[in-house]
Parts: structure tokens; C-alpha cells; sequence
């Protein structure tokens, strides 16, 4: 968007969910398959739960890490199953191309993007 644009304000928001993916890569499995609604869950399926929460929470909180970096007007809300980031005052082309440039790919995160006019402005 061009940062001169006077017509419309573009809101960026960052979901980052706690369990779900995208789009799950093949040998991977939802961490919840083997815990909600089964009758004999196994410790080793809540094992995989613990590590698969850890190792999402860490890289979670690495994207957080280089977003505030790169931009450090973000309204931060935690909730339940996710936590959401958003701005009206970075693109957020610049924000998928510094979280590009540190390993972290477009399945890990929900982008939406709104555009809003400004009325009364032509």
C-alpha cells in the first residue's frame, strides 16, 4: 500500500493460532486428534499435546519477536486459541517479508488484511 495514500486505511491483523495450522504437511497430525473425544487416551498422546504446545508457543512468540522488531505499533489481544496482532500503520507485505527472511512461511499464521475509506476525502 503507499504509505501516502490518504483515501483508505489498511488494517493488518496476525493470528497466531495455538493449534491449528493451515494446512497440516503430510506425517504431521493435529496434536487434539488423540485427546478430544476419545475414550482411552495414552499418556504418550498427551506427551506429543506437551511438546507439539511447546514447540508451537516458542515459534509463536519468535514471529511475535521480529514483528515488534520491525514495527513497534501493534495492538497485541490474547485469547483462548490464538493471539491476535494488528496495525494500521505498517504494511503488511513488510511484515510477511521480515518473518520470509527468518524461516517462518505463510501456513503458520492467518493474515487478514481490510481495507477501510477514509470519508470525506477524495
Amino acid at each position: 500500500m503507499n504509505p501516502n495514500n490518504e483515501t483508505c486505511v489498511q488494517r493488518a491483523r496476525f493470528i497466531f493460532n495455538y493449534y491449528e495450522k493451515k494446512e497440516w504437511l503430510a506425517g504431521e497430525k493435529p496434536p487434539l486428534v488423540d485427546i478430544i473425544k476419545v475414550k482411552d487416551v495414552q499418556p504418550e498422546n498427551l506427551r506429543y499435546f506437551g511438546e507439539f504446545m511447546h514447540t508451537r508457543l516458542n515459534r509463536i512468540a519468535e514471529m511475535m519477536d521480529i514483528l515488534i522488531k520491525v514495527h513497534d505499533d501493534w495492538a497485541i489481544t490474547g485469547w483462548k486459541d490464538h493471539i491476535l496482532m494488528e496495525t494500521e500503520s505498517f504494511d503488511f507485505n513488510d511484515s510477511l517479508k521480515a518473518l520470509n527472511e527468518h524461516g517462518y512461511y505463510d501456513d503458520e499464521f492467518v493474515l487478514k488484511v481490510e481495507y477501510k475509506r477514509k470519508w470525506g476525502v477524495l
